[in-house]
């Protein structure tokens, strides 16, 4: 430790008086400063017990002269200075957190007045990057709250606020600085919610949507978090009259776009006050258009922000707006009017179905279970928006992934919503796309100029090379981010609905999949030029697409089995390790298919000290004596001693008893014959009956040696009524004819009721052969 504490002194010390003891330098070595900084962790000693007292005592000379240095730079005269301190005074408290809580209110105040002076924005955007970085400490050390947080957060929200007005640029810091101001201390910020929502809809008015996107969900992200602050009204209160606004919001440009008179309602509508649209319909429409994709952010964020309360929801109006934005194309095709508007609805309409798909995937997000009652409205606004799309690879792949969501988060209570050309729908957009094989001019020249010319000709070659090339390019498939889409859909429902697809759907599905997979193996899929180099996620979608295939397979569909297991081996090979993993994902899991494997069976004890003990005394008697004789000596033992001869009544039956005859032996004395009960061998039969006594010899004998009673394979039927019947691992028994005529109608009668079953063969299958 103490090693460690010196090295880290001597670094510091380097530092502070090499690299940032000229302001005029500082520029060129902030690099290095921070790269030693970040990498050899120099602060984690601050505090440290097991340190020796000369070494700590430099070590905190060495920190406080790095503290005054970078004091001094955050309040240096060049700009560069102030950038270099500001870092290192963020990193120095990320790294430390005693030296935060010991200088965090002397650098927030020289933080505040950075701000509250004229600096470039550089110096302010990472000014309130460190800002945002002590707030945020300052939520887990509750003796700084009263210190720093009711102090400087209130001047802090102020201060930033009015930098919007002043520097354009600095309106992404700004709004998240407001964003994670409002969520952490809501009840300080309520005196600069009205500022700060002015703000926002100040973006939000659709005009800024095309140029800044990103900008314009940050402003909706910002004004869900406003929602939740509460003030005169409950938070609960206040996000539900957010959502309604922005719903009457949409609405009304619904009504702009269709030319519906909007003073005609019932009743008004609650909206954001925001400006008016242009009279001139070419400004107008595309004005409401950008407007209607605003309000849908601010509903998508209104849905996704988290809440510590119970809000009520209003998915139907939601749903039912959503609905209307996505059927805009589809009224105006049917309108009898020839009104000029509706010939720039088809230029719209790609972004207004943008947005209704990405308001319906927040409310499956959200909701969760409770969008049930509302999945058949989302089924038919899907159809529609398949049925009326301009040919948009976005809309393609938009809609596709909301199938995909919907599948996998509510199976078949969505998909029997969907009609069954959707579904066709999808799979098409997974086949074989080849370009087609039209003769050139190009093409007929050489045709015509091969036909003349020799075939030694090197003019007939290159002819013949051409023609070639041509045919590989037409052979080719052009693969694009559609099919990649409708692929992740395709695994949907091969996963979680695999029974809605029906089986000549199932075998067209395992048929493009195996082609696909040949194609990538050989190179015939030409990828766009963006994504050229990188066809791995194509690859894993289809590897996983046919080992749901295989997990879940339809009765009547033909065996690939043996393809597949070709594919997997062959995706093994492959250079990237995504797909070697989902090829070795895939072997194992359908390794069960391949070798069937019986369920757990109970297994019998360890009878190995018997087997023994049974073998001393083969070896302690003659060679005359045979191990059936041991074993019903040993089993005999169990019931009764040898000694002590059991009678046989008249009743008894005969049948279930076998008689075991003794081995002729060479000894003097003659062994007792032991009368043997019959053996339940098989696991089908029912028990023998308990009353039956085993038999013996009731001659009396010489005096036994005393066995203990061991486990075999056969056992007494008094052992069969005290322990558990064990299932044998092994194939079914067959039964052979007995010679009993009772006995033999039984095994017919239990071989008759095994014909209930066909034995269905399927086509493609390997059970064909046999």
């Amino acid at each position: 430790m103490d090693a460690k504490v010196e090295r880290a002194e001597r670094t510091l010390s380097l530092l502070t008086t090499t690299f940032l003891a000229n302001s005029d330098s500082v520029k060129a070595n902030i690099d290095l400063v921070l790269d030693a900084v970040l990498s050899q962790d120099l602060f984690a000693f601050v505090g440290a017990p097991d340190v020796s007292a000369e070494i700590s005592k430099r070590y905190s000379s060495a920190i406080h002269k790095w503290l005054a240095r970078i004091n001094s730079l955050a309040t240096g005269r060049t700009s560069d200075a102030r950038m270099a301190g500001i870092l290192l005074i963020k990193h120095t408290a990320q790294q430390s957190p005693q030296l935060f809580s010991e200088n965090v209110a002397k650098w927030n105040t020289a933080l505040l007045s950075v701000l509250s002076k004229a600096e470039i924005t550089p110096v302010i955007a990472t000014t309130l990057q460190t800002l945002l970085v002590f707030i945020d400490a300052v939520r887990d050390i509750p003796m700084l709250h009263r210190e720093i947080v009711s102090a400087h957060v209130p001047r802090m929200n102020q201060a930033i606020l009015a930098m919007v007005d002043k520097n354009v640029d600095l309106t992404s810091p700004v709004l998240e600085m407001l964003e994670y101001s409002a969520a952490w201390f809501p009840t300080l910020f309520r005196p600069s919610i009205d500022k700060a929502e002015a703000l926002c809809l100040r973006l939000l008015d659709g005009s800024k949507i095309r140029r800044s996107p990103e900008q314009c969900q940050q402003a909706a992200r910002c004004l869900a978090a406003f929602s939740l602050v509460g003030g005169k009204i409950s938070p609960e209160e206040r996000w539900f009259q957010c959502v309604q606004k922005a719903i009457g919001t949409m609405r009304l440009c619904v009504d702009h776009i269709m030319c519906v008179d909007t003073n005609a309602t019932e009743q008004p509508q609650q909206h954001f006050a925001l400006a008016g649209l242009s009279d001139d319909f070419a400004k107008s429409l595309p004005q409401a258009t950008d407007r209607i994709t605003v309000m849908a952010e601010v509903i998508i964020a209104l849905l996704t922000q988290p809440t510590s309360m119970d809000i009520s929801v209003p998915a139907d109006r939601i749903v039912d707006i959503a609905s209307r934005v996505a059927m805009i194309s589809m009224r105006a095709a049917n309108s009898k009017s020839k009104r000029t508007e509706y010939d720039l609805i088809p230029l719209l309409t790609p972004q207004l179905q943008s947005a209704s798909i990405r308001v319906m995937a927040a409310l499956a997000i959200s909701l969760g279970s409770h969008m049930q009652p509302f999945l058949s409205a989302v089924a038919r606004t899907a159809t529609a928006i398949h049925t009326r799309q301009i040919v948009s690879p976005t809309i393609s792949v938009a809609l596709h992934n909301l199938l995909r969501l919907f599948i996998e988060r509510y199976g078949y209570g969505f998909v029997t919503h969907l009609p069954y050309d959707m579904v066709v729908s999808v799979v098409n957009d997974i086949c074989v796309h080849r370009k087609s094989n039209v003769p050139t001019t190009t093409t007929a020249k050489a045709d015509s100029t091969a036909s003349k010319k020799r075939s030694g000709n090197g003019k007939t070659r290159k002819a013949n090379a051409l023609v070639a090339d041509e045919s590989v390019q037409a052979s080719r498939v052009y693969w694009n981010d559609t099919g990649l889409a409708a692929l992740a859909t395709v695994l949907a429902l091969l996963q979680h609905t695999p029974t809605a697809l029906t089986t000549a759907l199932r075998t067209r599905i395992d048929s493009q999949i195996l082609t696909l997979l040949m194609l990538f193996s050989i190179g015939g899929i030409e990828l766009p030029f963006a994504s050229r180099q990188t066809p791995t996620s194509f690859k894993v979608l289809l590897y996983e697409c046919l080992e749901a295939s295989l997990l879940s397979p339809d009765p009547w569909q033909r065996a690939i089995l043996p393809h597949a297991i070709s594919a997997f081996n062959c995706g093994l090979e492959d250079p990237s390790s995504q797909v070697q993993k989902v090829c070795s994902t895939a072997l194992l899991a359908i390794d069960p298919i391949i070798h069937s494997r019986l369920p757990a069976q109970l297994r019998e004890p360890d009878n190995s000290a018997e087997e023994k003990q049974v073998a001393q005394m083969m070896s302690a008697c003659d060679g005359s004596t045979t191990v059936e004789t041991v074993l019903a000596g040993t089993n005999a033992s169990t019931s009764g001693s040898l000694n002590e001869p059991m009678d046989v009544t008249d009743d008894q039956p005969m049948s279930s008893i076998k008689r075991f005859k003794p081995s002729v032996s060479n000894s003097s004395h003659q062994e007792p014959q032991l009368a043997v009960a019959a053996v339940d061998s098989q696991p089908g039969h029912p028990p023998l009956k308990q009353s039956q006594p085993s038999m013996s010899d009731p001659t009396p004998s010489k005096q036994a040696m005393p066995t203990p009673s061991i486990n075999t394979s056969t056992s007494l039927k008094s052992d069969v009524s005290d322990k558990p019947r064990l299932a044998q691992a092994t194939a079914p028994p067959v039964f052979s004819k007995p010679s009993n005529p009772v006995h033999a109608a039984e095994v017919a009668d239990e071989d008759d009721g095994d014909d209930d079953i066909p034995d269905i063969v399927m086509e493609g299958s390997d059970s064909e052969d046999e």
